[in-house]
């Protein structure tokens, strides 16, 4: 299942908003930012697939 979102571009749009904003809205798009972050980490392994563990 592929989607058109890119985890770390989301990660990075709710950190410039977190800057722009103060207080506990400003703490909740920082929690966003690093959901998006462990997505991004989560996603990566499968990004290279099996055949690249084969070949190391």
């Amino acid at each position: 299942m592929d989607s058109d979102y890119d985890p770390e571009r989301e990660a990075e749009a709710a950190m410039k908003l977190a800057a722009a904003t103060d207080g506990l809205e400003r703490q909740r798009w920082i929690s966003l930012a690093m959901a998006w972050q462990e997505i991004a980490r989560m996603r990566q392994p499968s990004m290279f697939g099996a055949g690249s563990e084969e070949a190391a």
